[in-house]
């Protein structure tokens, strides 16, 4: 949990880090109102996020089904809900040694930035504008 400036004043959410982000039937919408841009991937696609070095998420919050812990049990509840103050056990702290987490059909609710490029692969690709 790290604490970001935006434009309405500083927000706590969640930082996560990966080597890269893979998303099937991307679905992404950035502002809101009239300033509102929405891209979006065929269902059967995958876009990948990659940066040379980290790929940064900051979000407040993430909810989705737990598929894979990195090899660790997965917990008895897989449909997760993670935000600044409802953190689970499972999910890795800096001090403790990182693993891979994989979930499917998440919805994010983003706080600030992504970093890193994205490839949007396959048709059909739509980008509109509020």
């Amino acid at each position: 949990m790290v604490v970001v400036r935006t434009a309405t004043g500083p927000v706590r959410v969640l930082k996560f880090t990966a080597r890269s982000l893979d998303f099937a039937g991307l679905d992404l919408t950035a502002g809101r109102g009239r300033t509102a841009a929405r891209v979006r991937a065929g269902p059967a696609t995958t876009s990948t996020l990659k940066d040379e070095g980290v790929v940064t998420l900051y979000t407040q919050k993430l909810r989705g089904t737990l598929v894979g812990l990195g090899g660790a049990p997965l917990p008895a509840d897989r449909t997760v809900t993670v935000t600044p103050d409802a953190l689970p056990a499972w999910l890795p702290h800096p001090a403790r040694p990182s693993r891979t987490i994989t979930f499917e059909n998440v919805t994010v609710s983003q706080a600030t930035r992504l970093s890193g490029d994205m490839t949007v692969t396959g048709p059909p690709l739509g980008v509109s504008a509020g």
